[in-house]
């Protein structure tokens, strides 16, 4: 996985901020919050899976925290398995209490794909590839080499399906969007985003760049399914030929 730096984010590995134990648990709290609006998205994301709810999927979620993403998934397929790829013990660690009611139907896997490449534990392949709040965090460059990895491992008719934060087409925008989520984190009783929080957030581009990347990378059908402020899922299709 390589080294990792703990002190100026700037030099920290992508996503290796949740290594923190302390960040853990407030992002978790935060996401229980929203667990209402969340179950909607969530659904949505397992419903857009091209298959039979009766089909025994093979599914990847990529920095799948304590599993809410992989739980939408296994609920609506009754019989898929879920390969769960973290690099927080302290997410695995919530994750077995949380995915508990799965036992039998899913692993974790300690890792990354911060140099934009999956580890060989998940070779798959695929019928589905999620993940949400987690792809952000790399560069550009980072984000289109996982797309092409992510499409290589998909099986034919299989998708990749990404619910994340995306930059706001233009600067009036930002502001905009900031302006209501501040709003909205207030109305939750949740406090201001520090300026901590934002640092890893800095590698956003907006959808229409994730789009043609997608597109780049070998995946048909590509769109934005649902998209709110600056959140947004979208994914695309691998073509029933090979890519």
């Amino acid at each position: 996985m390589g080294q990792t730096s703990h002190g100026d984010g700037a030099h920290e590995r992508p996503g290796h901020h949740w290594r923190d134990p302390a960040r853990v648990r407030e992002y978790v709290a935060r996401m229980d919050r929203r667990a209402a609006e969340r179950r909607e998205q969530l659904t949505l994301l397992a419903r857009l899976i091209p298959f039979p709810t009766d089909t025994p999927l093979q599914v990847l979620d990529l920095g799948a925290g304590y599993g809410a993403v992989a739980a939408a998934v296994l609920d609506t397929f009754p019989l898929a398995t879920a390969v769960l790829l973290d690099v927080s013990e302290e997410m695995i660690r919530l994750g077995g209490e949380r995915m508990a009611p799965y036992a039998g139907r899913y692993r974790y896997v300690h890792g990354d794909f911060a140099d934009g490449v999956l580890p060989a534990e998940v070779e798959g392949p695929f019928h589905a590839v999620v993940s949400s709040l987690a792809i952000h965090h790399l560069p550009p460059e980072g984000k289109q080499s996982l797309y092409r990895d992510i499409a290589a491992r998909l099986v034919p008719g299989g998708c990749f399906l990404n619910l994340d934060i995306v930059a706001a087409p233009d600067p009036a925008l930002a502001e905009l969007y900031a302006r209501i989520e501040a709003q909205e984190r207030a109305a939750r009783g949740e406090p201001p985003r520090s300026d901590s929080g934002t640092s890893h957030h800095a590698e956003l581009q907006p959808l229409q760049e994730h789009l043609t990347w997608l597109r780049a990378a070998g995946l048909a059908h590509v769109d934005c399914f649902w998209k709110r402020l600056g959140t947004a899922l979208f994914g695309g299709y691998r073509p029933e030929s090979a890519l």
